[in-house]
């Protein structure tokens, strides 16, 4: 390959680099750092997405799964950390939602995009903390759809130990879903309206009990 091959294919690249690099920089400011702690230390670190600007945080149950006596920490892109009330708890669908305590100022919530409108193919980006590595970006495309009685999206997307309760978003940085597991590789996501529905709920009925699916 000529010089100048090689030079054109790096002139292209660069625009979609910076982009690329935008987008990380956009979806890390709603991905928290969830720290859940046992016997008087931390004992395990998930992530969670900013849903709303008063201190509304939404991560899988599985990263808090017994927060009875031990609040949850949860760590904020802009490095402020603050204690967490366990607000709800919905192990069916994998959501807990977390209130930060000592909240003073509005927060920089999710752009919640339409999972319904998701295609099979499309690209998609998650945000977490895989293996201790924070807001580590992970990028692939829809693997398929669901069905009529499975409400999850599954991605062929990198996920590890450590992604779970972060923000599953398109190329312009709207979050449609929250990352649960790993299923035969496959990322699997709870989709936004699904987490929406979740939190109305919680809201509603200011409960600490886990929630009904609706």
């Amino acid at each position: 390959m000529s010089a100048a091959s090689l030079l054109s294919r790096a002139s292209r690249a660069e625009p979609i680099a910076g982009e690329l690099e935008a987008l990380a920089n956009q979806v890390r400011r709603i991905t928290a750092r969830v720290h859940t702690r046992g016997r008087g230390r931390f004992s395990g670190v998930g992530a969670g997405v900013v849903w709303r600007k008063d201190g509304i945080v939404v991560t899988n149950a599985h990263v808090v799964p017994d927060a009875r006596g031990h609040w949850p920490i949860v760590e904020l892109a802009d490095g402020r950390s603050f204690e967490a009330r366990l607000a709800a708890r919905d192990e069916d669908r994998d959501l807990a939602l977390l209130v930060l305590e000592r909240s003073e100022r509005e927060h920089v919530p999710a752009d919640i995009g339409d999972a319904r409108r998701i295609r099979v193919g499309q690209l998609l980006v998650a945000v977490g903390h895989p293996f201790g590595i924070e807001g580590s970006l992970s990028i692939g495309i829809v693997h398929a759809l669901r069905g009529a009685d499975d409400a999850w999206l599954r991605a062929d997307i990198r996920l590890a130990p450590g992604n779970s309760g972060g923000p599953l978003a398109t190329l312009d940085g709207a979050v449609v879903g929250i990352n649960s597991m790993v299923v035969r590789g496959l990322g699997v996501a709870i989709p936004a309206y699904v987490v929406e529905q979740f939190v109305r709920d919680a809201l509603q009925t200011g409960s600490e009990r886990p929630l009904s699916a609706p």
